[in-house]
């Protein structure tokens, strides 16, 4: 096997995934990275942010044919022209996805355990194939909990990012850094939580920062 070539990858950019609950502002977050930045909609909430109004950087994803429309994305992109792509809120991608496959079904309603698989498999694709781009990524999705079990056999409740396990547990493992964005409910002020503690999944591999103001995020 080659040896690694530091020289040859040190273009390589950063990849960050940021969560929190509906409201909190993770489409406003991705004003604060610099350079050029192409935003990918996958909700149609960017309209009442002030940053994203009156710009043409934007590709907002079909819900009638949202995996039809994505794959026109991937194919139509540039990354070349950017410093930095934000795909915004996968969490309502995956909530379209379901949508969409459950109208296949007799009832129209319910989704064969085949949907879910396909997902995995889908999503997976995705964000390895966009991953490969030399431009920096950041990824939003709602928030969610899900019941953990330590070591020791205790459960207990932790947020994270709302995707399912398999595909979520394969972002969160490809980027930089997870934050938890959240509000100090005294001050009104944004924050990150970028430690992994007993009730927030988190990480940070760039720095040793456990947290930073929100306009520091990006700041490496």
């Amino acid at each position: 096997m080659p040896a690694f070539d530091w020289n040859k990858n040190k273009g390589t950019k950063y990849r960050w995934l940021i969560y929190g609950i509906s409201g909190m502002g993770k489409t406003t977050t991705s004003q604060y990275l610099k350079g050029k930045t192409y935003l990918l909609s996958l909700d149609d909430s960017f309209h009442r942010i002030p940053f994203w109004q009156g710009k043409n950087d934007i590709w907002v994803i079909d819900p009638q044919k949202p995996i039809e429309d994505l794959n026109a994305f991937v194919e139509s992109f540039d990354p070349s022209k950017y410093d930095n792509l934000v795909i915004d809120n996968l969490s309502n991608l995956q909530k379209l996805f379901f949508i969409e496959k459950a109208k296949e079904t007799r009832t129209g309603l319910d989704n064969k355990m085949s949907d879910y698989n396909e997902w995995t498999t889908y999503l997976t694709r995705f964000i390895a194939y966009v991953f490969k781009w030399n431009i920096n990524i950041l990824v939003t999705a709602w928030e969610t909990q899900t019941k953990i079990t330590d070591p020791s056999g205790q459960e207990f409740m932790q947020f994270g990012p709302d995707i399912r396990p398999n595909p979520r547990d394969f972002i969160m493992g490809q980027v930089d850094v997870i934050a938890r964005l959240v509000r100090n409910p005294k001050t009104g002020n944004r924050g990150c939580i970028l430690e992994t503690s007993i009730d927030t999944y988190a990480k940070n591999r760039l720095n040793d920062r456990k947290s930073c103001k929100v306009e520091d995020l990006f700041k490496v």
